[in-house]
């Protein structure tokens, strides 16, 4: 979807400050036939003379481009340019738009989705992409045990079984004939093609050739190239014929190269001071949440009474404190969605009578419990740790702290053996399911192991359900048992901070999943106004 963990995340953000509001507004086709144009730049006229490389600086990043596994947002802007599926993110809106899906049906009871895919579709190696190049690249998704996203697809009759190795391959209801793919669901699933706008449902061609607008003509950790693919289905309207990717950590450097001219883009806060056009910065709420999380997995802190107890000694305002936007929810506010009660009641003297009682009722007669906390090894996050470890000691919990390198943590979580982690996780769609995925039993996404049974049956009603108002009201019941069960510490909803010059740079919006696809940009005519600087 480096973060959002303040420079960590479960896709690769920054952290700026700023004022803005997070609101979104689902709104599902009634209609069963649906298409797009696939010009987007109707009405425009685009010079292609100006059309030059675009070079964008960013900060550096473990990138790793498998489609299929990838799972951070800087990874995203390259893997959305390289690899398409039957739908892309609208550049403005981030409505899905048709991509390889020329257009689509929906069944009249809204459990058959029938694609027909471009004639003119092809590889960068020039095979033809037709039904059967995304039936393979969705089934190889599902049985790879590494792939992140591969449960969003469980919708889909036989997927789950075969993900989790109760099932046969050819038994996932997915069906191929030349330019027509159909595939059946288990239930109604308004929100399908949303999911399917992300990289991780593109065709992923056998001999790594591309399937999007761009190639990749060369990786290194330092540089990532992108050259424009001429068998691209909407090749004569993808404009930039190539771009250049350079990873810095020196923000001084980043901001030097912009205001020299010699980087169009920094996807990254930069060394915001030293920027001279103040215009150039665009600055966005997120639809995203920091969050604390317990990882299940020991006797104690796998317990509902003892997670509970720490949320009541947790000192919430200054946990959150320096935060533009602090969240008491999971959930980060959305049109139409009525957030249940938020968490911040602190109280030292009933969290160790909390914390007694859970003891008690455990069989546990030690003077005190450990909690041990993973972190990122940085100033901010040890910090927040010293905070919490006061708070704790207080009601009789030894706080341990674990750290490990920004750039390992997130890789890290599943195999390091401690009780309480950082996340920060940007919606890949916008609908209050896509932050309560990450907890549903047995999905691909959910590392904290917590499982609840009523929890799952309300995200399956609200999926069943054609009712906007009902879909958010099932899925508030949701997320307010989530929040009771101590499993989850909100703190705060991110900002991300980009430096462009969107009078000189075409086809980019801000919004607030900082997805930006590279085939909607363009150069307009005109001039950066550029002074006499040298670095210092």
């Amino acid at each position: 979807m480096e973060s959002r963990i303040n420079l960590i995340a479960r896709k690769a953000k920054k952290r700026a400050a700023a004022f803005f509001a997070c609101a979104f507004f689902i709104a599902a086709s009634n209609s069963p036939i649906c298409a797009h144009d696939e010009n987007p730049f109707k009405g425009e006229e685009i010079d292609k003379a100006l059309q030059r490389e675009l070079v964008i600086v960013h900060p550096m990043a473990n990138m790793n481009l498998d489609p299929h596994t990838s799972a951070y947002v800087s990874e995203a802007q390259v893997l959305n340019s390289v690899y398409e599926g039957l739908f892309s993110y609208n550049a403005a809106t981030l409505e899905p738009d048709s991509a390889l899906a020329k257009d689509f049906r929906i069944s009249r009871d809204k459990l058959r989705w029938t694609f027909t895919i471009r004639e003119n579709a092809k590889t960068s190696s020039g095979q033809e992409i037709n039904a059967q190049s995304v039936k393979e690249s969705w089934l190889d998704l599902i049985a790879n045990k590494s792939a992140y996203y591969s449960s969003l697809l469980d919708v889909i009759k036989g997927a789950r079984e075969y993900r989790l190795g109760q099932g046969k391959r050819e038994d996932v209801a997915i069906y191929a004939s030349a330019l027509k793919l159909s595939v059946e669901l288990i239930k109604p699933t308004s929100h399908f093609n949303k999911i399917l706008c992300h990289h991780a449902f593109a065709v992923v061609p056998q001999d790594s050739s591309a399937s999007g607008a761009y190639c990749i003509e060369s990786a290194t950790p330092f540089k990532i190239v992108l050259k424009k693919n001429e068998n691209y289905w909407n090749a004569e309207q993808t404009n930039i014929p190539s771009i250049s990717i350079n990873f810095t950590d020196d923000a001084d450097a980043q901001s030097h190269a912009f205001n020299i001219g010699a980087a169009d883009w920094i996807d990254g806060s930069g060394e915001i001071k030293k920027i001279l056009d103040k215009k150039s910065l665009q600055l966005t709420a997120e639809f995203g949440t920091e969050y604390l999380f317990f990882k299940n997995d020991s006797p104690v802190w796998n317990r509902a009474d003892f997670r509970n107890a720490v949320l009541t000694a947790i000192p919430w305002k200054q946990l959150r404190d320096g935060n533009m936007f602090p969240a008491e929810t999971l959930v980060c506010p959305i049109a139409g969605y009525t957030s249940p009660e938020g968490l911040n009641y602190t109280d030292a003297e009933e969290a160790k009578m909390m914390l007694d009682a859970a003891k008690q009722k455990a069989g546990i007669s030690d003077k005190t419990v450990a909690l041990t906390f993973a972190i990122p090894d940085t100033e901010y996050l040890s910090n927040r740790a010293e905070l919490l470890r006061g708070s704790l000691e207080e009601i009789g919990v030894e706080l341990k702290t674990v750290k490990i390198p920004l750039q390992l943590y997130l890789s890290s979580i599943a195999t390091t053996k401690a009780d309480l982690f950082l996340y920060t996780w940007v919606g890949d769609f916008a609908d209050p399911l896509a932050f309560l995925e990450l907890f549903r039993g047995n999905s691909s996404m959910n590392d904290s192991h917590w499982s609840n049974d009523e929890f799952d049956a309300l995200l399956d009603q609200a999926s069943f359900t054609n009712d906007s108002k009902e879909h958010n009201s099932l899925l508030a019941k949701a997320e307010d048992i989530l929040l009771s069960s101590g499993e989850v510490i909100p703190i705060s909803h991110p900002v991300t901070c980009n430096i462009i010059d969107v009078n000189l740079v075409g086809g980019w919006f801000s919004n607030a999943m900082d997805i930006h696809p590279f085939k909607a940009l363009y150069f307009k005519k005109g001039e950066r106004k550029l002074k006499n600087i040298a670095r210092k």
